[in-house]
């Protein structure tokens, strides 16, 4: 067996889960797939294909979910994301984000911590400084590529329905893939080219992940589908910390 079919044998599979898992925490799709990316292709090629299969991972949660979206959502939180996606991705160049990542861990757990422990202090984001944290998560996945985790945060402060609240944070990050992919597909378009059947496996195998997933969804309370949110931004905030990711 030779390293096509290791790659057809793990990758597959590990796309499914987790099309299926983040499609209740709203991110987490490219935390777990560059990794594993990496293990078979070049991490430039890696960044590439993980976002190939992170855009029509949330294309499938568009096509399952457009009637729900909350366009007034849209317009005051994507479109200051995409803006601070742009700035952060140039001042990468000059800032060492390894820190930065540390803090936003810090971050991440105390937040999530704060809102899963009953009875104690909660925190909430205003959603009168909704820009502020558009920008903000747009800035933060420029710089770090992380950006999914603050934007489910600060989308729960809405009190959006299940699928309200995937579908819009899924737009959200269909915009920003779209100015970062076509970058990225000219650099390594040979390499689009010799891997395409793989490409192609992987993505149904996101596109199906997220239908399995949808199935399951009406299952879930909101109450469940919050935690799972701040369980996963938890996990996050703490591999981010401890610079395992």
């Amino acid at each position: 067996m030779d390293g096509v079919f290791y790659q057809y044998l793990v990758l597959i599979p590990v796309t499914l889960a987790t099309s299926l898992i983040t499609l209740f925490t709203g991110f987490g799709v490219g935390t777990i797939m560059m990794p594993v990316m990496a293990l078979f292709f070049d991490v430039k090629v890696a960044i590439f294909l993980t976002a190939i299969v992170h855009f029509f991972n949330n294309m499938s949660r568009l096509a399952l979910y457009r009637s729900e979206i909350n366009w007034e959502i849209i317009k005051r939180f994507g479109a200051v994301s995409i803006i601070g996606a742009f700035i952060g991705s140039f001042a990468q160049i000059y800032l060492d984000s390894s820190w930065l990542k540390v803090g936003l861990g810090v971050f991440l757990i105390i937040y999530s911590l704060l809102t899963l422990i009953p009875n104690k202090i909660k925190i909430t984001l205003s959603a009168n400084l909704d820009f502020i944290g558009g920008f903000l998560s747009g800035l933060i996945g420029g710089l770090i590529g992380n950006q999914g985790a603050i934007r489910s945060l600060y989308l729960l402060n809405y009190g959006l329905g299940k699928k309200e609240l995937i579908v819009s944070s899924a737009l959200i990050a269909v915009i920003i893939d779209s100015t970062r992919i076509p970058v990225y597909a000219y650099s390594n378009y040979q390499y689009m080219l010799e891997n395409i059947v793989l490409l192609t496996a992987v993505v149904a195998s996101a596109i199906l992940g997220t239908i399995l997933g949808s199935r399951i969804l009406p299952q879930v309370s909101y109450g469940l589908f919050k935690k799972i949110i701040l369980v996963g931004v938890l996990i996050l905030g703490i591999l981010m910390m401890l610079r395992i990711i």
